[in-house]
């Protein structure tokens, strides 16, 4: 019997090791942002088709300002920032003027951080919506809540006027129904304020989803780099033949020089 004591008291020494392992020193508490202000303040604006109720309105050139207090309940690790592009509801565009881009990782330390932080905004920013979030890290990697997420709509100081987009053929608004590898034409006339070779982002842009989806399918686009501020133009488009038969929503958008984006013309289209 003697010789099986070390085995038995090992065993004990391993079960007393495991019990001393309780759930309670486990960080499972992700830190948190409060958000004490942010300067200009959010307001409801639509987004993609949908309402959001603290979209913050922003010019290039200016300052945002976010006044936070960041919390863990035990060691905080670090910050992540990152701004970037939300054109056509998650397409990205490169051109002459400056798409907002910023990712940065803040080192923290503590449990508790006050910061005020400040992005500034590119004078020639590209206009459009824009993500930001702010994502906090602890020391045991949990990370806080996808809720410290912001839409931005930023405008461009040099031109704040949105094109007109007008449909002429078929009317906006107008009901058809169209079969897989069949071509459908639209014919707009399109204005503004400045020539369409001003920064050279100017386009007409036909999208589309299924009905009751979010998720928009890019058909094709026409740039317009002329040196005129109007425009008649016909978008042809051929139905993929990969299409699911169902109702759809075609959308056409006209986008000036700096990206300002006009009202969507919508048209119902039932593809056979």
């Amino acid at each position: 019997m003697l010789h099986k004591l070390p085995l038995l008291l090992l065993l004990s020494f391993i079960i007393l090791a495991l019990s001393s392992c309780d759930s309670d020193d486990v960080d499972d508490t992700p830190p948190v942002i409060e958000f004490r202000s942010i300067i200009p303040e959010p307001g409801p604006m639509e987004v993609c088709g949908e309402f959001d109720p603290n979209t913050i309105k922003i010019m290039g050139g200016e300052i945002l300002t976010v006044d936070a207090l960041i919390t863990d309940d035990i060691a905080l690790s670090q910050l992540k920032i990152d701004i970037h592009p939300n054109f056509d509801c998650h397409g990205h565009r490169t051109m002459s003027t400056e798409d907002w881009l910023l990712l940065d990782l803040v080192d923290l330390e503590g449990s508790e951080v006050e910061e005020v932080f400040e992005f500034e905004v590119p004078e020639m920013v590209t206009a459009g919506f824009y993500h930001m979030q702010l994502r906090v890290v602890d020391q045991a990697g949990n990370s806080s809540p996808t809720a410290d997420f912001w839409n931005l709509h930023v405008l461009n100081p040099h031109d704040t006027i949105k094109p007109e987009l007008r449909a002429i053929e078929p009317p906006a608004s107008s009901n058809f129904s169209v079969n897989r590898g069949e071509q459908v034409s639209f014919r707009v006339n399109i204005s503004d304020n400045k020539n369409f070779d001003f920064s050279n982002n100017s386009r007409v842009e036909l999208t589309y989803r299924r009905g009751g989806s979010r998720n928009f399918s890019t058909a094709t686009e026409k740039k317009l780099n002329e040196a005129v501020n109007e425009a008649e133009l016909t978008i042809d488009f051929t139905i993929p033949q990969t299409l699911v038969r169902d109702d759809y929503l075609f959308f056409l958008t006209g986008y000036d020089g700096v990206n300002n984006e006009s009202e969507r013309l919508v048209f119902e289209v039932e593809i056979n």
